[in-house]
């Protein structure tokens, strides 16, 4: 393929359910750019074989074509995005700063999504020791926080167990659970830690000053150091992530990536895609492949925004597919529009869900598809596809 650059947009969570009327965000919503791609490229939808639960980190792997026996899971990967020292043995952990009232029972996974004072509560509770292992904590974006756990006489630990992350409120929170026998010690020492921080977030002056308090931790994914090979030893292309969100800092170093995070960017609704524009454009002039990942699609259908992210949607296309495609030649890079999952804005329960995302890709010597409008149900009628990165490189 003569095409010299490839420019692969990961928009997360954007597909959506349709309401009582049929309607997704993204089909009500105003989006010529992507409609351009569509119609003058290949569209269809990418099965990432998920089995039970949908994630980000799973999804960009799988995306790229790099989801193996080498997958360290979720925990290491984030906790790559941070400065935590990580030692073979150790056990990774994403987590949350999350809210219980006074009965025990959780009224916020996600603390109010109010990051005041989380960096100095971080501090708070890094480095306790217990049980001869050590527990490293860094704060890492919004509510969320990583946990490295590292024995003293530096003998391995187990992954093996289940966190305690219900993923709903209006519970109790359970004990973290061995799976296996081996991991016995690791969900014991981590049970006696969290018991400890619980205590130490419930008394921290900073929760006495917070409208939502951030005083307790929900164990969400585990990981263990791997390594794997590099993203261009699999594909022969120099590669960067141009990014906010930790999950994507964490996937460019396992895969040893490049990493841009450009001013103003966020995961959130008030990230400046004027900025992450720039930066890719800037980019796929230094590098053969550029992964642009923006993130706020996905929260604001956990957040049950609706109406937020059609209208999201639409400053996306207009400031960053529009923009783009004024300023590349098509004839040199190909573009490719996909995401890592669903993610339901109307569900009331856990909002991501496992089938086929759409994608749309656009360039010289892609066959044209030839639809008019990029939407779920629109490339729903066309081929299911296990990888896209056969079409990209």
């Amino acid at each position: 393929m003569a095409t010299l650059k490839t420019l692969l947009i990961i928009c997360d969570g954007m597909p959506d359910s349709e309401d009582g009327d049929g309607n997704t965000p993204l089909s009500a919503s105003y989006h010529p750019g992507l409609d351009f791609l569509a119609k003058n490229g290949l569209v269809g939808l990418l099965d990432l074989k998920y089995e039970k639960t949908a994630d980000t980190d799973e999804g960009v792997l799988k995306i790229l074509g790099c989801y193996d026996d080498s997958y360290p899971g979720r925990g290491y990967i984030e906790a790559l995005s941070t400065d935590i020292e990580i030692q073979k043995g150790d056990v990774c952990f994403r987590a949350n700063f999350a809210t219980l009232d006074t009965d025990n029972i959780l009224i916020d996974r996600r603390a109010g999504r109010d990051e005041t004072g989380l960096k100095e509560l971080s501090e708070t509770i890094d480095g306790i020791e217990i049980d001869n292992i050590r527990f490293n904590v860094g704060h890492a974006l919004g509510h969320r926080i990583i946990i490295v756990m590292h024995r003293l006489d530096n003998k391995p630990l187990s992954w093996n167990i289940e966190g305690n992350d219900p993923k709903k409120t209006g519970v109790t929170i359970k004990q973290i659970r061995a799976k296996t026998p081996n991991g016995k010690i690791t969900a014991s020492a981590l049970n006696k830690f969290l018991r400890k921080v619980n205590k130490t977030l419930a008394e921290h002056p900073i929760n006495k000053k917070r409208k939502i308090p951030a005083n307790t931790i929900l164990i969400r994914n585990v990981g263990h150091p791997t390594k794997t090979k590099s993203f261009e030893q699999r594909y022969y292309k120099k590669a960067c992530v141009i990014a906010a969100h930790s999950t994507l800092v964490g996937v460019a170093k396992f895969l040893g990536m490049g990493f841009i995070k450009p001013s103003g960017a966020t995961s959130l609704e008030d990230t400046n895609l004027n900025e992450k524009t720039n930066a890719t454009l800037e980019a796929l002039q230094k590098y053969d492949f550029v992964l642009l990942h923006v993130n706020a699609f996905d929260t604001l259908s956990h957040d049950k925004k609706r109406d937020e992210k059609t209208a999201f949607i639409e400053r996306f296309d207009q400031l960053v597919v529009r923009k783009i495609l004024d300023r590349i030649d098509l004839n040199k890079t190909i573009v490719a529009v996909t995401s890592d999952h669903y993610s339901n804005s109307l569900a009331k329960g856990y909002e991501h869900s496992i089938e086929p995302v759409p994608f749309v890709i656009c360039g010289d010597g892609i066959k044209n598809s030839g639809i008019e409008k990029y939407d779920e149900k629109n490339t729903a009628k066309f081929r299911v596809y296990k990888s896209i990165m056969d079409l990209l490189v």
